[in-house]
């Protein structure tokens, strides 16, 4: 078979899968006719390069027997009309075919249960972007059917600082980094990631006047983007008032989170709020064996207080009202303001927030009753939140609209949420919830639990101390990576793919300190092409967001290099409950 058949296999191979949407030139990629129509030296840069994963331009010059101003202009047209993409590997820029069509599951080896979370339709995926919150179905079918698709393999340019993009982009797939080229370092640092649901070239909409990027978007996965153009999204925030200030808001939040990232500050102090409805639904056992056991394991200043009303706690701990500060045997301090009963109750708030956020690195409130928008400043500076929902089934509807109001005010990447449901009474040992799915922990009836006063770790409850000790150690990781690795492969032996889901575990565990494997059921029936559902194996840890943004690189690599020593022609990583493909 000659060098032109093979080419011409991988263009007919790749057409007969789903095609994509054109791009605004009509152009998705390689297909026969327009090889047919390209000039011959356009031809015989994509012949040579086709047969190549990918090549540097001197590589192609040689080869072609080109001088560097011919081969410049012929790559510049195949660049522009979407046949060769530029790849920015360890500083050194490499150029690939690209072929028309979108590979599809099968041609993936993957499960139908990890393609669709990775193959969303448009639709459904600009449902989810606040940019188009509130518009009616009809419009966003509208909208998703004029955008322009376009996907990227790993180390593939997006945009290149100091160009000019296309229009604005909405990461539907993937993981973008954002990186600052220099002409003193070949090696390139990470600024920031942009994932699943973020926009990337958004300030153009700010300036009139084409505004250059300011840094190089690279995909670190496979990516796949939505592009709209910008007079188009002018025209939408024209008449959805709604989604220019969620535009705002976003801009906002991520000129916010520049601006800290920039200055040379002190880490906050990590503050986790637990909630119950009632006095009674234990939330000063939870809160305070939360505290403990964050004490032991930071060895850091710790502190537990209640709020709206701390003034219970000391005789609940038996000690004497004298001081505001308490020390407990455990190790952590019980702190009950004093003087602050004139002061209006969302400046109270604030008082107590900034006193014990100069002073300790790690709080523990808990708060009962109705919430209402005093609570508002600690959830906006809140790592953790613990709702505690009492066995009562009466409570459950309070419980749910407490739930669902947490959902909308806290941010997943920057506060974690978990539920408890708590037996407190004897009578509720057997009740089983109402809402299992909703439900972290299910702390059961003790019928043996010691006193305030003589309680301490040593003496704590199992199920109680196994709680506090995950809620402590998922303090501040708020952040979830998983790998997913098939548990069988053809040309694999089941050994080996244990030894493969060990080493996966061990190169977390000694990124991040913690890691955990376990199984996870494909539920999806046999499909038409006889793909049978398959267990795979999920490796998952949980991180800061500074450990995330250090390590996401490392980690992409290290799932690169498992791809290619397990022969596949794509690997799953999830991130944030998004799932992404390398």
């Amino acid at each position: 078979m000659s060098s032109s058949d093979d080419l011409f296999g991988k263009i007919l191979g790749g057409a007969s899968s789903r095609p994509r949407k054109p791009d605004a030139d009509g152009q998705t990629g390689l297909n026969p006719l327009d090889l047919l129509g390209l000039p011959a030296a356009q031809r015989d840069v994509i012949n040579w390069l086709s047969r190549r994963k990918q090549a540097r331009f001197d590589d192609i010059r040689e080869a072609l027997g080109l001088d560097t101003a011919q081969l410049t202009t012929i790559l510049t047209a195949l660049k522009a009309a979407r046949h060769v993409q530029e790849a920015l590997i360890n500083g050194e820029i490499f150029y690939r075919v690209i072929f028309a069509g979108k590979v599809n599951r099968a041609a993936r080896g993957l499960p139908e249960s990890i393609w669709k979370r990775v193959d969303l339709d448009n639709t459904i995926f600009l449902r989810e972007i606040p940019l188009f919150r509130g518009l009616a179905d009809d419009r966003l079918r509208d909208i998703a059917n004029q955008l322009e698709e376009r996907r990227y393999r790993r180390n593939e340019v997006i945009m290149w600082q100091g160009g000019i993009g296309e229009g604005i982009y909405f990461i539907k797939s993937g993981i973008v980094g954002l990186t600052r080229l220099s002409p003193d370092r070949r090696e390139t640092e990470i600024l920031d990631y942009l994932k699943q649901g973020d926009l990337l070239g958004e300030y153009r909409l700010l300036f009139e006047q084409n505004i250059t990027a300011s840094a190089t978007a690279t995909a670190l996965s496979e990516v796949e983007l939505l592009i709209m153009n910008r007079d188009d999204v002018l025209a939408l925030l024209k008449d959805h008032p709604l989604g220019a200030i969620e535009l705002v808001q976003m801009l906002a939040r991520r000129l916010l989170a520049t601006d800290i990232h920039n200055k040379d500050r002190p880490t906050q102090a990590k503050l986790s709020l637990v909630f119950s409805i009632h006095a009674g639904d234990g939330g000063t056992m939870v809160g305070s064996a939360l505290t403990a056991k964050i004490a032991e394991v930071s060895q850091q200043a710790t502190v537990y207080t209640e709020y709206p009303a701390a003034e219970p706690l000391p005789p609940q701990f038996g000690y004497e009202v004298d001081a505001e500060v308490y020390t407990h045997p455990d190790g952590y301090n019980i702190f009950v303001p004093h003087g602050l009963a004139t002061i209006p109750a969302e400046v109270r708030a604030t008082l107590v927030m900034d006193r014990l956020m100069a002073n300790y690195e790690n709080i523990v409130i808990g708060i009962t009753g109705p919430i209402n928008q005093t609570v508002n400043y600690m959830l906006e500076r809140a790592t953790q939140v613990v709702v505690i929902v009492p066995a009562e089934p009466d409570s459950w509807a309070q419980c749910h609209a407490l739930i669902k109001m947490l959902k909308i005010a806290i941010r997943p990447e920057k506060t974690s949420l978990f539920v408890i449901y708590n037996r407190a009474q004897k009578e509720y040992a057997q009740l089983p919830p109402l809402d299992a799915t909703i439900i972290d922990f299910d702390l059961p009836w003790f019928e043996a639990l010691s006193p305030l006063p003589q309680r301490q770790r040593a003496n704590f409850p199992q199920p109680l101390a196994g709680m506090a000790a995950v809620l402590a150690s998922r303090l501040g990781r708020t952040n979830q990576i998983g790998i997913y690795i098939p548990t069988r492969l053809p040309n694999q032996p089941e050994a080996a793919m244990q030894a493969q889901v060990q080493r996966t575990l061990d190169f977390l565990d000694q990124l991040f300190g913690s890691a955990t494997g376990y199984p996870v059921a494909n539920q999806a029936e046999t499909d038409p092409a006889g793909v049978a559902g398959e267990n795979i194996h999920l490796i998952e840890t949980f991180v800061s967001k500074a450990d995330m943004d250090r390590h996401l690189g490392s980690v992409l690599a290290f799932v690169e290099e498992l791809k290619t020593e397990l022969d596949q022609d794509a690997m799953a990583l999830e991130v944030n409950q998004k799932v992404l493909l390398v």
